[in-house]
């Protein structure tokens, strides 16, 4: 051969095949899994969804939240006759974020006795705080593109909408949460499920997002804006962990009419929390993936504080696991 050399005999470069083609990369196996099977197959045999007219106040879509225990639910423009987005328990820490710094309290009561769901879309988009588009994906979609979808546009939630031409009807919705415990159930090729958490280079753990029990209601609320967070653990001077004050509770408010005293400490907020608080979830640094995907398939979870020996150290949420499992 030329030079002296034979093909054999030179060895292929990093991340080359023998041809000098680029070398496969293998799939993880979590996101093989998902990419094999669609948003629809996620669905139960039986299931409901509740989905709320623009048209509707909001004072009566934040009570059928509550009855039905859900923090969201889709939106349906019968004008246009067409999804329109999603009302999150966001929507309505923005509308109160409006009222607190824009009116009285007793116009405040008023108008909110009045305001429909379209009327609190147009405060958020003159706020600045509107998504510029509808987020949606088809059901027969996979459960990779929706788990890509979730992390890249930062949604907790994620609508099913099935399009034939220009006829739309909302089928479900998917969540962080359903995803991960379908891999927790049934993808038992997930690599590393022997790894401690701080090998696994995931989560927050510098900069943290906290409160104290004094702290005044509005800051956390402002938090769950700025940090762009579902929930902010409340320590003590030492840095325990005493609670976690969540979006969701921000709903228990509105059940009590106490929405607009704002100024009370977090830990009074606490005490008008749902009786079937699901409890805080913590784990340890040395807590393997294994244990915690095994805690995702027997219980709702939103998120895992990290302690050691109670005192605070950081917080691993569902997208942190999500896109760990879907790279890894």
């Amino acid at each position: 051969m030329e030079n002296g050399l034979s093909a054999a005999s030179t060895p292929p470069l990093p991340g080359k095949a023998a041809g000098g083609e680029p070398a496969p990369v293998a799939t993880p196996p979590a996101a093989t899994a998902l990419q094999r099977h669609t948003c629809y197959d996620l669905l139960p045999v039986s299931y409901k969804v509740i989905v709320f007219d623009t048209s509707l106040p909001v004072k009566k879509a934040l009570a059928a939240l509550l009855q039905h225990g859900v923090q969201s639910a889709p939106l349906w423009d019968s004008v246009r006759m067409r999804f329109a987005g999603m009302l999150t328990v966001t929507d309505f820490i923005n509308l109160i974020r409006h009222y607190y710094s824009n009116t009285s309290y007793d116009n405040a009561l008023e108008e909110i006795e009045q305001l429909q769901i379209s009327g609190l879309r147009e405060i958020q988009q003159k706020m600045g705080l509107l998504r510029p588009r509808n987020i949606a994906i088809h059901p027969m979609q996979t459960l990779y593109e929706a788990s890509k979808l979730l992390l890249k546009d930062h949604l907790h939630r994620l609508p099913l909408v099935d399009r034939v031409g220009n006829q739309e009807t909302i089928v479900s919705v998917v969540t962080q949460y359903k995803i991960l415990k379908y891999l927790a159930a049934n993808a038992p090729g997930v690599t590393k499920l022997n790894t401690q958490l701080r090998d696994l280079g995931i989560g927050t753990f510098t900069n943290l997002a906290t409160a104290t029990a004094q702290t005044p209601l509005i800051e956390v609320l402002n938090i769950f804006i700025d940090r762009k967070i579902s929930a902010v653990p409340i320590i003590d001077d030492k840095g325990f962990v005493l609670d976690v004050y969540e979006k969701y509770d921000v709903l228990m408010l509105a059940r009590e009419g106490a929405f607009y005293d704002l100024e009370m400490p977090v830990c009074e907020a606490l005490v008008k929390r749902a009786p079937d608080f699901e409890g805080i979830h913590t784990c340890t640094l040395s807590d393997t993936l294994g244990h915690v995907l095994e805690t995702i398939r027997r219980m709702p979870v939103h998120r895992f504080i990290v302690v050691q020996d109670n005192m605070l150290q950081g917080v691993v949420s569902l997208s942190d696991l999500l896109a760990y499992l879907i790279e890894h």
